[in-house]
């Protein structure tokens, strides 16, 4: 192409150009382009589906919800719904390794999903939570899975006149919350040596499945009242740290537990030095804190250890005694019987049950002599301060202030009944 040509060409492309911005657009050229109120269709949402997958809307959908009678199998609930022997048969054989259809107990609920009239699949469920959907619509599908569980926040505050699960229940909440404040505050206070007047305020979590209840949750912030002095834990967790935590970031976690028992048992006598004995009738060093309790109530380790004693030995009875490390030691007499397991060199877990209450060797009743040693010597458990789990790293500490101040604040608007408030 010659230098004139591609000079023409050149002129031609920019007066083309030209031309095409100079000329005037016309509205209606463009109206198909103009996204305005006349042309504007919406978008049709999509189908309305439940929690399982299912698409439930529609004339021709129905679900027919029951619960498993006794006897019934998963051939009985399917057969009813006109589904062939042969499909059922296939159904058992693809759930293999994946959920137990023989374990269906009576109580638990199902649902049958229809179009048309015609049974296409099922969900069954194992508990509040956990649930099996099995789909024969096209092929045979089984998979598990769970219902979201929704948090709730919830307060409660009680004043303790009989014990700590009574109190909770009289409040109209879970006993399991008091099992759950013990857990809290179970290296540092005696829950089996609580006074009348003692009290608590605790936020915490209800639990709840596609609108059923299924009970307490986690604790947020919890103070209570023993013996005239406060305690006080929050929940705190990041990246590396969780876990409960005192005000000066202090772990409530202890090596040892302050009790060896899981809910409230009366002590019936205390360490003492001069003790005067019911069976020898003669005053004696007692080493120890009596739990009454009856017969066979599962006694617990108050913290991990080895296991260097499980025998009957004399006045003692059936013992066990517990090394927890190179300071700590601690002693379970006059047991009914040993937990499976509990013999010389068993490693145990802190809240493992080791034994339970009898009276064998010296004892006039039922009850579990619980002995604490310290390099050797024995020490009251009652009163003596055990030595905790790490504290928070001072990095953590300015975000977990942040966090003790908000539950702070939060405590501190519970108030107690006006009738029974205290000074």
């Amino acid at each position: 192409m010659s230098r004139t040509l591609l000079i023409g060409f050149v002129c031609l492309l920019v007066a083309l150009t030209v031309a095409l911005l100079e000329r005037p657009e016309k509205v209606e050229d463009l109206d198909e382009d103009i996204i305005n109120a006349q042309n504007f269709y919406e978008i049709p949402p999509l189908p309305g589906k439940d929690i399982y997958g299912f698409i439930t809307e529609g004339e021709n959908i129905q679900i027919e919800e029951s619960a498993i009678r006794r006897n019934e199998s998963l051939y009985t609930i399917l057969r009813k719904h006109d589904i062939d022997p042969q499909t059922i048969y296939n159904i058992q054989q693809k759930a293999t390794g994946i959920i137990n259809l023989r374990r269906m107990i009576p109580g638990q609920k199902y649902r049958i999903y229809k179009n048309e009239g015609e049974a296409f699949a099922m969900v069954w469920h194992q508990s509040k939570v956990n649930y099996a959907i099995i789909n024969w619509l096209d092929d045979i599908h089984v998979e598990t899975g769970m219902v979201p569980i929704n948090k709730e926040e919830a307060k409660v505050t009680g004043v303790i006149t009989s014990s700590l699960y009574e109190t909770v229940v009289d409040a109209g909440v879970s006993r399991r919350l008091g099992a759950e404040l013990a857990d809290v505050f179970g290296w540092e206070i005696d829950f089996f040596g609580l006074r009348s007047g003692d009290h608590f305020k605790v936020i915490y979590e209800n639990l709840y499945a596609n609108g059923e209840y299924l009970g307490i949750g986690d604790i947020i912030a919890a103070e209570f009242q023993h013996r005239g002095r406060v305690y006080k834990a929050y929940y705190f967790e990041n990246e590396s740290r969780r876990g409960f935590f005192n005000e000066n970031g202090d772990s409530m976690q202890k090596e040892l537990l302050k009790a060896p028992f899981r809910y409230s048992q009366r002590i019936s006598s205390n360490f003492s030095n001069s003790r005067f004995h019911p069976i020898l009738n003669q005053r004696r060093p007692h080493y120890g804190t009596d739990y009454a309790a009856p017969t066979g109530t599962p006694i617990i380790s108050v913290g991990e250890g080895v296991v260097i004693e499980a025998q009957r030995r004399g006045g003692n009875g059936n013992i066990v005694q517990i090394r927890h490390n190179n300071s700590y030691k601690t002693a379970y007499l006059h047991l009914n019987g040993f937990a499976p397991g509990i013999r010389q060199g068993a490693k145990v877990e802190q809240g493992q049950v080791i034994g339970y209450v009898g009276q064998t060797g010296l004892a006039t009743g039922p009850h579990l002599c619980y002995r604490l040693y310290v390099d050797d010597r024995p020490v009251n458990s009652i009163t003596v301060d055990l030595p905790a789990a790490d504290s928070l790293e001072e990095k953590y500490y300015e975000e977990f202030r942040h966090v003790v101040d908000t539950l702070d604040s939060r405590l501190n608007e519970l108030k107690l009944k006006p009738e029974i408030a205290l000074n």
